[in-house]
């Protein structure tokens, strides 16, 4: 699957920041989950995942994500860590081991970056406090792209699942904060 580059990631997500449906205050329910997922890029992802607990809400939406994004990045860190202590883990799927390595050594430090940024957006969510929560996340997404421009074309399916949804939970979640705090559903 092709990647957007940031630049236009940041572009489309404005587009969806500031599109006039946000200001329908009548969805309930499905629908709600429904007209958030069609705002992401990640449509089918978005409506198979997000289940939160009733009343949805595009409030509830956020921070189910936003803890599910948590969770993705504390289970990526565990991979790497089982991956950098096991050295025969990465022999059936590295050519280079050493390289291997290397690139989970920057995986793990883009994975710590991502919790810190993750853990943050958190307590800024529950002080809403937007706007920086919404930049931590944007920050917590490229930084796991670092990893997952490195992972391409190795053989760490699992880790790059990961990281491939916390990517994916970011913006689920940038995008349902801005449905409960421009549409104040």
């Amino acid at each position: 699957m092709a990647r957007l580059p940031p630049q236009l990631f940041f572009l489309l997500t404005l587009v969806v920041i500031i599109h006039p449906s946000y200001g329908l205050k009548h969805l309930k329910g499905i629908a709600l989950v429904d007209e958030v997922c069609r705002h992401t890029s990640h449509n089918e992802y978005c409506v198979d995942t997000i289940i939160p607990k009733p009343p949805l809400s595009g409030e509830r939406i956020a921070s189910t994500t936003l803890g599910w994004a948590q969770i993705k990045a504390l289970e990526a860190g565990t991979i790497i860590a089982s991956l950098l202590n096991d050295s025969s883990s990465i022999l059936p799927v590295a050519k280079n081991p050493l390289q291997a390595k290397e690139l989970l050594q920057i995986c793990w430090d883009s994975n710590m970056n991502t919790m810190e940024d993750l853990w943050i957006a958190s307590s800024l969510f529950y002080n809403k406090i937007i706007n920086p929560m919404i930049a931590r996340l944007y920050h917590a997404a490229n930084t796991t792209r670092v990893c997952q421009d490195g992972l391409k074309g190795t053989g760490f399916t699992a880790l790059a699942a990961k990281i491939e949804e916390i990517i994916k939970l970011c913006e689920i979640c940038v995008v349902s904060t801005n449905f409960f705090v421009n549409g104040a559903h």
